[in-house]
This record gives structure tokens, sequence and C-alpha cells, in this order.
């Protein structure tokens, strides 16, 4: 596989890892309700290609439409993000599945630029349910996701970019999670968050400045797999902007780690309190700041 620098790099810099934007520049992109087409729902109108697209497999897609899928996006310009559900993590981690996670492993390999690859998004437990989706817990979650690093390293992987996804509600004391116990060096390439704000308020949150600083303190960058706030109104939109500026100027501001992606969650579902659907003037303002000249432009 192509590493790919997204963007030209200003200075010539080389990513730190595969998809790193260039500082000074984000990825901005979007998932898409039910992995559906940016095109029509945002590049077409937008005159701009999605620099990320967050896309959600099952294992036994893993070498099919997830493939599909990333290979579409790479030739449309956008940095595929990918997670998949998998087996059971202790089986995982034990090697149990290293077949399967290596046929996937080789078949984003062999595609012709970055791909950023997540394992069990959201693994504290969704729905309301605070326990982890996996008997194995945290600690199984952190295993499984060394032994496919192992894999990437033993097959000599080159453009995938390793990550999890935690919910940024695990950096709020009142979840009762400790985010030290999904996390452990040498595994990951970034930290993924997913970032929700069900108000139309600030998504600049006192959590959020916990996760840049906590991430700064591992020395990795910040990513962010889906966000979404409310609102439709002009306040709406300048509330998105200013969330795509700190991000922007995150490499800079001396606030934490760097933020080097952000994918809105453009759909309606899983969400019990309602569609995250971007509409009204966060849609208009997310069109926008694709064509910024902040947002990178990917080439694989």
């Amino acid at each position: 596989g192509s590493a790919g620098a997204a963007g030209s790099g200003g200075a010539g810099a080389l990513p730190d890892y595969p998809g790193q934007p260039p500082a000074g520049k984000i990825l901005w992109g979007a998932a898409v309700s039910g992995n559906g087409d940016p095109v029509v729902r945002h590049e077409t109108p937008a005159g701009h290609a999605l620099a990320v697209r967050r896309t959600f497999y099952q294992w036994n897609q893993r070498t099919t439409a997830l493939i599909k899928t990333a290979t579409d996006d790479l030739a449309h310009h956008r940095v595929p993000w990918v997670s998949v559900k998998t087996p059971s993590w202790a089986e995982m981690a034990a090697g149990d599945h290293d077949a399967e996670i290596d046929d996937m492993l080789k078949a984003i390999d062999a595609l012709p630029g970055p791909v950023w690859l997540t394992i069990h998004h959201e693994p504290e437990g969704g729905g309301g349910v605070n326990a982890p989706d996996d008997p194995a817990g945290p600690s199984g979650h952190v295993a499984m996701n060394e032994r496919v690093r192992q894999r990437m390293t033993a097959l000599k992987v080159d453009n995938v970019a390793l990550a999890p996804i935690l919910m940024s509600w695990t950096w709020n004391p009142a979840s009762g999670r400790d985010p030290e116990e999904w996390w452990k060096p040498g595994i990951y390439d970034f930290l993924g968050v997913d970032h929700y704000r069900d108000a139309e308020d600030t998504l600049l949150t006192a959590t959020w400045a916990t996760v840049r600083s906590w991430a700064k303190g591992k020395g990795v960058d910040v990513a962010v797999g889906e966000w979404g706030m409310r609102g439709t109104d002009v306040a709406a939109g300048q509330r998105e902007e200013a969330w795509y500026d700190a991000a922007a100027g995150s490499d800079k501001d001396g606030q934490g780690a760097r933020v080097v992606g952000l994918s809105a969650f453009d759909s309606s579902l899983n969400s019990p309190t309602g569609s995250w659907e971007l509409k009204g003037e966060q849609l208009t303002t997310f069109w926008k700041l694709l064509n910024d000249p902040r947002t990178a432009d990917v080439v694989p």
C-alpha cells in the first residue's frame, strides 16, 4: 500500500502516520447515513470532496464491502476511516482469528492510499448501557488491538493508521470510566473520539479540552470519528465554524493535542434522542468548510 500524504505537506514534511494532514490543515468530512453515498449528499452540492469518510462494517464484510468502499473513497480523494466489529475480543487477542485479521490487512495494504482503521468503535458500551460491549472489558479491547498491531508489523503494512474510537464521555468524571484502561503505548497511531452535544451549544466543552490534554500527554493526535450538535439556525452554523477553526489551529494553540480530523455523523441511525443529520445552516456551513483552504486535499 501507499502511505500517501494528505496534501502536499507545505514544507514537504512526511506524515507521522498514514493520512496525517499537513500542519494547519484538517480532514473535514462525514459519515453519511448507512454508509451512504457522499457524492450526491455533499460533494456535488459543495463542489468539493470529503477529506475523510467514516464507514462501519461487520466482521464478515472486512474483505468485501470494507475494501470496496475504501477503494471508492481513495478514488474520490477521501481518507477512508473504517471500523469493524469483531468476534470475541479474547479470541482475537489470543490469536484465534489471525488468519482473518491477516486477510483484512493484506486487502487494505493492497489499496493505493492511506486508510484509518478502528477495531470495534465505542467499545465502552452504547445505547445507555455503561458496560463494555464484550465481557473481556477494557483490557481485552486493548489486547485485541495490540494483536492487530502485531499482525500489521509482521505483514509490513505501511498504509494503515490504527486508532481506537472512544466516547468523549469517557473523559467526563460522571461516566465513572478511566480512559487509561482503554489505552496502551505503542499500539495506536492517534486517538479517535466520538463527541456529541445534545443541545444547541458549543462542542468546545470542558470534556473536549480534557480529551486534548490527555492525548497530548500520550504524544498522539486526536481525530473525531463522529460529532453532532443540535440546531439549524445561523448560530448553529457559527458553532460549527468555531469547531472547525479550533481544529485547524490546534497545532499551535497550546491547548493540547493536535486535532487532525473531524467527521460529522450525518445520520439518523442509532440516534435515540433524534437524528444528527446536518440540516439548515449546519449543512450549508459544512459545505462551505469543505472548500476552506484549511481542509486538506487528499492525494492518495
